[in-house]
C-alpha cells in the first residue's frame, strides 16, 4: 500500500537538494549532489555528493557533461540505484541541476535496457520553473531542460514546480512534499472502492505532466470544487496546465467514508476524458491527481521567448555603446623620438621603448 520503501529521492542542485532534504526528513532514502560546498554544508547531515572540480557551473548548465565524467564516484553511485521509483528534484533556472538532470534521468532509464527481466524503473523528474522576473540566463536554461525531457523516451510523470506562484520558495517545497507524500503513502480504505499501489504506480509511469492537488479533511467536508480545481490546473503550486483536454489518469480520494466530495465528472470537464478514473475513500484529504498531461508547453514557450527578447535587446543595446573621442586640451605635447613611430596604442609604446 505505501510506495516511500520503493522511491529514492536525488536533489541535483541548490533546489534539488533543499527537496530532497524535506523528504529524507519524512524517512525517505535521498541523496543530494552539487558542487558547490556551501550549498552542500547548507543542507546538513544528508547523505551527499560534491561533484570535484565544478564549483557550480556559472550558469552555464553544457558543462554537465564534463563535470559528471569526471566524477566517477557519483556516476558508479546512480548506476546502483536499486529503488523502483527515483524522483530527480532539479533547479530548471539553475545550470548545475538543469544539467546534470536530464543526463542522470537517462541514465537511470539505461538500466531498463540492460535488464530486461528485472523491474522496470519508473524515473520522474520534478523541475522547479523559475518565475517570470527571474534573470534571462535562467528562463534559456529551463527552456533546453525542458526540451532535453521532451526527447527523453521512457520517462515517468514529470512535475512542473511554478516559482512564479509565489515567492516563499520554502513554503511551496514544503507544499509540493505534501502533495507528493499524501500521494504516495496513501492508505484509506472505504467500502465503495480504494485507491490502490498498482493504481499508483500506472499514474507515476505516465509519460508528461502529473498535478496534484489536496484540501479539505474528515473533518471538515466542505470543500470548493471550483478552487480545487483552479488550484489543480491554473492558480496552484505547478505549471499551468494545457487546454487541449489530453490526459491519461485521473485519481480521486475522497475525505469522506462513502460519499463523494468532489464530483469525478466536474474534474473530466476541466482536464479531459481519461483512460481510467481510479478512486479512493476515507482518505486523510481531499486528493485529486492527473497524470499523462502534456507539458506545460505555453508557459515554458513564454520563458523561451522572454529570454530571447531581453537577447536581442541586450545585442542592439551592444551596437550603440559609447567610445571617448579625442579632444584637444591645449597642452604642450612633449616631442617624438626620431625613433618613434605613431602606434595605435600604449602596449606597442611600451614594447617600443622597452626595446631601448
Amino acid at each position: 500500500m505505501n510506495l516511500k520503501e520503493k522511491c529514492r529521492m536525488l536533489g541535483l542542485g541548490c533546489y534539488g537538494g533543499k527537496q530532497a532534504k524535506v523528504f529524507i526528513a519524512l524517512g525517505y532514502k535521498g541523496d543530494a549532489a552539487n558542487g558547490s560546498e556551501q550549498d552542500l554544508k547548507a543542507l546538513g547531515d544528508i547523505p551527499k555528493y560534491q561533484l570535484q572540480g565544478f564549483d557550480g557551473f556559472g550558469g552555464h548548465r553544457e558543462r554537465a557533461l564534463d563535470c559528471i565524467a569526471q566524477n566517477s564516484e557519483f556516476m558508479d553511485f546512480v548506476e546502483n540505484i536499486k529503488e523502483e521509483i527515483v524522483f530527480v528534484f532539479f533547479g530548471g533556472g539553475g545550470s548545475t541541476g538543469s544539467g546534470c538532470a536530464t543526463i542522470v534521468a537517462e541514465m537511470l532509464l539505461q538500466q531498463n535496457e540492460e535488464d530486461e527481466e528485472a523491474p522496470k524503473r519508473i524515473v520522474c523528474p520534478v523541475i522547479a520553473l523559475p518565475s517570470l522576473d527571474e534573470p534571462i540566463a535562467k528562463h534559456r536554461n529551463a527552456y533546453q531542460a525542458v526540451q532535453e525531457l521532451q526527447e527523453i523516451e521512457g520517462l515517468g510523470a514529470t512535475f512542473f514546480i511554478n516559482n512564479n506562484s509565489g515567492k516563499d520558495y520554502t513554503s511551496l517545497n514544503s507544499t509540493f512534499t505534501k502533495f507528493l507524500d499524501t500521494f504516495l503513502t496513501n492508505d484509506s480504505y472505504g467500502e465503495l472502492n480504494n485507491f490502490d499501489e498498482s493504481e499508483r504506480l500506472e499514474m507515476l509511469k505516465d509519460s508528461g505532466m502529473m498535478v496534484i492537488s489536496l484540501m479539505g479533511t474528515k473533518d471538515n467536508q466542505s470543500l470548493d470544487q471550483t478552487l480545487m480545481l483552479n488550484k489543480l490546473t491554473k492558480d496552484g503550486i505547478f505549471a499551468p496546465v494545457e487546454d487541449n483536454k489530453v490526459c491519461e489518469h485521473i485519481s480521486i480520494i475522497h475525505a469522506g467514508r462513502n460519499n463523494s466530495d468532489i464530483e469525478k465528472d466536474v474534474v473530466i470537464a476541466e482536464v479531459g476524458k481519461p483512460k481510467n478514473v481510479f478512486e479512493g475513500y476515507n482518505g486523510r484529504n481531499t486528493l485529486v491527481a492527473v497524470s499523462g498531461l502534456d507539458y506545460p508547453v505555453s508557459h515554458v514557450t513564454k520563458l523561451g521567448e522572454m529570454a530571447k527578447t531581453a537577447y536581442e535587446e541586450r545585442q542592439r543595446n551592444r551596437k550603440h555603446v559609447g567610445k571617448l573621442g579625442s579632444l584637444d586640451f591645449m597642452e604642450d605635447e612633449a616631442p617624438k623620438a626620431a625613433t618613434e613611430k605613431k602606434t595605435s596604442s600604449k602596449l606597442d609604446l611600451l614594447r617600443m621603448r622597452m626595446k631601448k
